[in-house]
């Protein structure tokens, strides 16, 4: 029989080896989108998909998280709390579905803005079912096909999306790329449910059982829909105070900055585990590898917004063309977002582990409010870039408050992470030197590719990477 350790290493690696590929064909599919319909159809794209990824949260009111909790704990009554999940999921789609209906009306809307959000409706409709049944299997301690599926699904968007570029310009019909390869997904995991655990995909109306799973779920309800509506807000904010070309920079700009998140996400699905077992067992074990996972974030992410700022004018002009030069500016300070947002994730990770979930929710909550206020105060004086400051300003609140409440559990090596820090800002300033005398005499790619190069000579040079260092990322990559 498989041990547990050996059940999630493997369940970690499926599940971080699909999420790099996701992210890079998702992104490589959008930039290639951006330079064949342009600033103002990429905005229209990109804003129908925001604008309905802000309501998916009251379909889901945090169901999935609970589904897959309670399906690990309990193995007698998978049927009853996925079938009672289901009926509650139709209830609150058709709610939803009235909601965005009525909202979009209000918000006057173009005609054909409002097609594109109704057909992005149906999408969502079918990915939160998909997520309905995924959490199931991952209930089961089981990555393996959720992983296969994003996979398929991105190859999925970018064979047909690209066939229907050769054909298309409009982003009504690209967003029907998106609904096709849902559709596969939806297929695909009833399909695991059915035949793998035997699970029908039936609804039902339990009065009491539902009582209880709402009741149960508020706490993962609450977070999910502030922390959703903290980061889509923007783009209605834009589209409403400023204009669709505005939000197509902003876009553009926001999805090259969110590409690296997957690099944060997956220290996440690897840390939250050993968070709880060192929490509840081993504390001076906590404090070391929670510690360590600042400073390789901090590693990771500071080379990446140098590079970026010095590079932003040729990755925009010569990878995206002349009409996102709007988008220059505003990638440049958007990026300078990524060490926060690389920090949250331990921390939010360690605040969940360590039962922290109600201190979290409130942290969530006070950023959506930050992040509001930034975003009406920003957005009319610097457009764009006042959403990408507004949004600066919502993760460091988020990281601050963090910061404090996971103080309260666990010790900081302060002096520790600024002598740390330090190395790896004089790292980035040398690659910094040796980009700066290539960007004009050698290819972009070329330019990169060498201070890839440089930065870990120099993270080496300056002892911000030693031996233990190499032996400790070397074993994560091996498992």
């Amino acid at each position: 029989m498989e041990s547990p350790a050996k059940k999630l290493i493997q369940n970690t690696g499926y599940y971080t080896m699909a999420l790099v590929v996701q992210k890079i064909i998702s992104f490589v599919y959008f930039s290639y989108l951006a330079t064949q319909i342009g600033a103002e159809n990429t905005a229209k794209y990109f804003f129908a998909i925001s604008f309905v990824t802000i309501f998916s949260v009251f379909i889901d009111l945090g169901l999935v998280s609970l589904l897959n909790r309670e399906i690990a704990k309990n193995k007698e009554s998978h049927q009853k709390l996925l079938s009672n999940v289901i009926g509650i999921k139709l209830l609150s789609s058709l709610l939803v579905i009235l909601a965005i209906l009525i909202i979009t009306k209000l918000l006057n809307y173009n005609i054909y803005l409002e097609k594109m959000i109704y057909l992005s409706i149906i999408t969502m409709i079918i990915d939160t079912f998909t997520l309905t049944f995924f959490a199931v299997v991952r209930g089961n301690h089981n990555l393996k096909y959720e992983s296969i599926s994003s996979i398929i699904f991105q190859i999925i968007v970018i064979s047909i999306g690209y066939l229907m570029l050769q054909k298309t310009q409009e982003p009504f019909l690209l967003l029907l790329v998106l609904l096709i390869a849902s559709a596969f997904n939806l297929i695909y995991s009833a399909l695991i449910l059915n035949f793998k655990y035997k699970l029908k995909i039936v609804p039902q109306f339990n009065k009491e059982f539902i009582k209880l799973l709402l009741i149960t779920t508020w706490p993962f309800a609450i977070a999910t829909i502030f922390l959703r509506i903290s980061g889509s807000i923007d783009s209605v904010f834009l589209s409403k105070m400023v204009s669709e070309k505005a939000l197509g920079y902003y876009g553009l700009a926001y999805k090259i900055t969110f590409a690296f998140q997957f690099i944060p996400m997956a220290f996440a699905a690897s840390l939250y585990p050993a968070f709880t077992h060192f929490y509840n067992y081993e504390k001076e074990k906590l404090e070391k590898i929670f510690n360590k996972s600042l400073i390789y974030l901090l590693m990771l992410s500071l080379p990446i917004i140098t590079g970026i700022i010095i590079l932003a004018n040729q990755i925009i002009i010569k990878i995206y063309g002349v009409e996102f030069f709007g988008s220059i500016l505003t990638l440049q300070i958007l990026i300078c977002n990524l060490p926060f947002v690389f920090l949250t994730f331990p921390l939010g990770s360690l605040l969940n582990a360590c039962n922290r979930q109600k201190i979290h929710t409130k942290n969530i909550i006070i950023t959506m409010l930050a992040s509001i206020i930034a975003n009406l105060a920003l957005i009319p004086i610097f457009s764009q870039n006042g959403a990408a400051l507004a949004s600066i300003i919502a993760s460091l609140v988020y990281l601050i408050l963090n910061t404090i409440s996971a103080h309260k559990i666990i010790k900081f090596y302060t002096k520790e992470i600024l002598v740390y820090a330090l190395k790896i800002t004089a790292a980035c300033l040398l690659m910094a030197f040796v980009v700066i005398s290539l960007k004009n005499k050698i290819n972009i790619g070329l330019v990169m590719l060498s201070g890839a190069a440089v930065y870990p000579i120099s993270l080496i040079l300056f002892q911000a990477l030693k031996k233990e260092d190499l032996l400790f990322i070397k074993q994560i990559f091996k498992k």
